[in-house]
């Protein structure tokens, strides 16, 4: 978001407004209290003024963040950072590089990899899998999923500016912040839960265990239907806890009749 409003100040916040031509992840630096910073203005033109529509450019940039429709026309406008932008929030969701050769050297774009999947809301399918095992909000990820898709559209002018950009991003972390359900204060004898998706059934086996009196975190997450989950058990010095994707169909028993019985990661 910090990015976006960033690029958003150089389209409109400026006159006359600076197009930055080489936006990508290398070029957005964080700072010491983990603001974003827009970095590298070494291809930056000024951008159309009054009646213009666009300013004509030789073609700079870097592949796989270039807009087609800048390199075919020669038509520079804030569309085309915007086009860029769309690429990173790609990445972000999938931690994947915006080009990658395959072995049979056939190179395949992140756009074209990652939009079937955007397109019927299967965003797990392409989602990081350090995401994956984590826990994080899969409406928030599927959000910025569609919004890159957006960016990224043909026609220059059917994409959103990007003040547009953070904004529909701002809205939609508070959307998701604002149907989180807040902790609920445990006594010292309850069990610490960390539940990192808040599907029924991961609530109803959390409930289940929590009339324990052992310290249990956990986090689960469903893709293609297989439960992918991992948790950390102590129990004075005897400690469990999963470490890799490996789904196993797994039952382990410990003193005191505490139990558990379903696919774990391991």
């Amino acid at each position: 978001i910090g990015a976006a409003k960033g690029v958003a100040h150089l389209h409109e916040g400026i006159s006359p407004s600076i197009i930055h031509r080489d936006i990508k992840p290398s070029n957005i630096l964080i700072g010491e209290e983990y603001e974003a910073k827009v970095s590298d203005f070494g291809l930056v033109r000024s951008g159309p003024v009054g009646d213009q529509s666009h300013v004509s450019s030789q073609v700079k940039g870097t592949p796989g963040y270039l807009d087609p429709a800048y390199c075919s026309s020669f038509h520079l406008t804030p569309f085309t950072d915007v086009y860029s932008f769309g690429v990173i929030l790609l990445q972000l969701v999938a931690a994947r590089p915006a080009v990658e050769s395959s072995r049979s050297n056939a190179s395949s774009h992140i756009i074209d990899w990652a939009r079937p999947s955007i397109e019927k809301g299967s965003i797990e399918d392409i989602l990081d899998t350090d995401l994956l095992i984590q826990g994080c909000n899969m409406q928030m990820m599927l959000k910025m999923g569609q919004l890159a898709l957006r960016c990224v559209v043909k026609v220059p002018k059917e994409r959103p500016t990007m003040t547009q950009v953070w904004q529909e991003l701002e809205a939609a972390l508070k959307s998701v912040d604002d149907h989180l359900l807040p902790p609920q204060p445990l006594d010292e004898d309850s069990p610490t839960l960390m539940i990192s998706t808040a599907d029924k059934a991961t609530s109803h086996r959390i409930n289940q265990l929590s009339s324990t009196h052992h310290h249990y975190s956990y986090s689960s997450v469903s893709i293609d239907g297989i439960g992918l989950e991992r948790f950390h058990v102590d129990i004075d010095s005897m400690s469990f806890e999963s470490a890799s994707l490996r789904c196993l169909e797994t039952s382990i028993s410990l003193d005191e009749g505490f139990s558990i019985d379903h696919p774990v990661v391991v």
